[in-house]
């Protein structure tokens, strides 16, 4: 089977672990041509605001100034032929569980009416994305899933909701390899009973459970897009693979990923997803980053999948 091409990403301007590149209106242009180039067709807006942050002048967050990215990724979006979901505001004073869910759905209420009123009529604007991450069934995590994904199809019925979750690596850490499927299982049937007739398409992300390179054996990662692909099927999903192309497994956070584990773990995932998508092209694998060694990652790539050369 042909391994399938990245043709999705994550765009990342509201950071929360990752520095900013400090790109103008020109250096996006030349970006956006790049991900045309690599056979990107979705782009995906990962946050809208985090906590004072936002992407646009907000009048729900009380942000008066500042450049209108929303409208600049979503007319580069039209111009490349790119579909563009939006995402939301997150505000992380709570993360996995969402103990404290209430908050973040108290100002999203009405940051996703007032994204409707500036882009709802834009041609690119294509889907939405709940930027709420976790990856157990939490009151809060089940709340925000469902009350986000609600609101979005009140207000937008045609446009696609997307979630991209985790894989549980650290939840059941104590459990034995059986009893951490199982409850995952459990896990993600209990949240989609509760959002998943809301929720149209799911792409886990990948770097969140363990990944060996050199053991033969079924690799977890491997067992966990099983279930995802199951998941997808019984909830009538959409079931796409977030292939996050930056590396965990180092003293610092976070470096573009070695080609040799972005390829396998490609390959791994293209029997299970429709889809591809990641996080994310500009930091990461873009001969533009910051980072000199994205560059190298996307010469590997362009080589290997878009020009079909052996390394």
């Amino acid at each position: 089977m042909e391994t399938k091409k990245i043709t999705g990403t994550f765009l990342d301007e509201i950071t929360w672990d990752i520095p900013s590149q400090n790109w103008s209106r020109e250096d996006w242009r030349r970006e956006f041509d790049t991900m045309k180039e690599a056979g990107i067709d979705t782009v995906i807006i990962i946050r809208m605001g985090l906590r004072e942050q936002a992407i646009y002048p907000s009048e729900v967050l009380g942000i008066k100034s500042g450049p209108d990215l929303g409208q600049l990724f979503l007319d580069e979006a039209e111009r490349c032929g790119m579909k563009l979901f939006f995402g939301t505001y997150v505000n992380k004073t709570s993360v996995d569980f969402w103990n404290e869910w209430e908050e973040d759905w108290e100002i999203n209420k009405r940051v996703l009416p007032e994204i409707m009123e500036r882009y709802g009529e834009h041609p690119a604007f294509r889907g939405w994305y709940v930027s709420s991450e976790t990856c157990i069934a939490s009151v809060g995590a089940i709340e925000m899933y469902t009350r986000m994904s609600h609101l979005m199809k009140e207000l937008a019925p045609e446009k696609p909701v997307l979630i991209s979750p985790y894989f549980p690596s650290w939840a059941y850490r104590e459990a034995n390899k059986p009893e951490r499927h199982r409850r995952f299982m459990e896990d993600w049937r209990t949240i989609l009973s509760s959002a998943g007739k809301y929720i149209d398409i799911c792409a886990f992300q990948d770097g969140s459970c363990t990944f060996e390179m050199n053991k033969s054996e079924t690799f977890e990662l491997e067992d966990y897009l099983k279930e995802a692909h199951e998941l997808s099927r019984e909830f009538n999903l959409t079931n796409w693979t977030n292939i996050e192309s930056f590396g965990r497994r180092y003293h610092i956070r976070f470096p573009p990923i070695d080609w040799r584990i972005l390829k396998r773990k490609m390959e791994m995932a293209t029997p299970y997803s429709e889809k591809l998508i990641t996080f994310e092209f500009s930091h990461f694998m873009s001969p533009h980053s910051m980072y000199p060694s994205a560059r190298k990652l996307y010469e590997r790539y362009r080589e290997n999948i878009l020009e079909k050369k052996d390394y």
